[in-house]
Formats: C-alpha cells, structure tokens, sequence
C-alpha cells in the first residue's frame, strides 16, 4: 500500500488523535471566552450516509482518497479552533460539485470539500494534491499547500494540537 494514500485505519486514528486535542480545547474553553463554545467535533460516518459516495465517486475531479475518507468521516466541524475549520460532507461537496469542479492553478480540476469561518475554501485535485483558496470564492485563484490528503489532513491535525496547547491557531 501506498503510505501517502488513506486507509481507513488511518482515518479513525486521525480522528481519535483530532477528537483528543478538541477535548483539551474544550475543557478550558471558558477559562479564555466570554461565550460558550460551539459543537467542535469529527463525526464519523454512518450507514445511512454513505449512498452519496457512489455520486462522488462517478465525478472525474474526485480522487480514491476523499471517497475513502468520507467512508469513514462525516464532517468536521471546528467553530472555535483559530478562524474555525469545517470538512464539508459528502453531501456538500456534491452539492458544491454541481456548480462544476474548481479550476485550480496548476489548470487540474478540484473538488471543493473544505472551508474555515473567513470563507477560503479548500480543494483536492484529481492527483490529490490539496490547494486553497486566495479568496472566499471557488472562482479564486488556488495555490497548492499539500502533497495529498494525508498530508493536508496531517497539517490540520496538528494545527489543532497547537491551538490546544498554545491557544494559537496554527497554520493552514
């Protein structure tokens, strides 16, 4: 197996290592707010969840590793980590997808399937490198940030483990 590409093993390990690091967060989240914190957590997919898949998967800009991905995670929603993150479902992205792909930089065609609270958008190429948005428009320019999936979602994690030990966001 390709050590760059997803596994399902992966994925809920990332999940649990992302869930871990919210939870730290979320325990001394009134210490430093005023407010109350939102519903910051990886839900994992269920069953009934993943007939979209089949729809996602038949979209040429879709890489293997997002469907595999989405077999195993819902969404990603992290309001209060830095200027927030959110993992789109599979539902949204397909959605997203009916707009048509995102024309990348690199002229490769992407999938949008993430965002942060400012708007900017994240996109996965066909050759699963993932590039952001310069902008809060999927007409923006993007620019590459990570190799694959695996990386992107390696640099989320531990964008979250900075947050939660410095209160920080890091950087993504």
């Amino acid at each position: 197996m390709n050590t760059d590409s997803l596994a399902p093993n992966w994925i809920r390990d990332w999940a649990a290592a992302v869930t871990a690091h919210l939870q730290s967060v979320l325990a001394a989240f009134d210490t430093y707010y005023p407010f109350p914190p939102g519903d910051n957590e990886v839900v994992l997919a269920a069953p009934d969840q993943l007939d979209s898949l089949d729809t996602l998967r038949a979209q040429p800009a879709t890489p293997p590793d997002l469907v595999t991905f989405y077999k195993v995670i819902n969404e990603v929603a992290m309001p209060d980590i830095g200027n927030a993150f959110f993992i789109h479902t599979a539902d949204a992205t397909i959605s997203q997808l009916s707009d048509g792909p995102a024309l990348l930089n690199d002229g490769d065609e992407g999938t949008i399937f993430a965002s942060n609270g400012g708007g900017i958008l994240y996109a996965i190429g066909r050759d699963s490198r993932v590039h952001r948005s310069h902008a809060a428009s999927p007409d923006s320019d993007f620019e590459p940030i990570a190799t694959n999936l695996r990386d992107f979602l390696e640099q989320l994690r531990d964008a979250v483990a900075h947050f939660a030990a410095t209160g920080t966001p890091g950087d993504l």
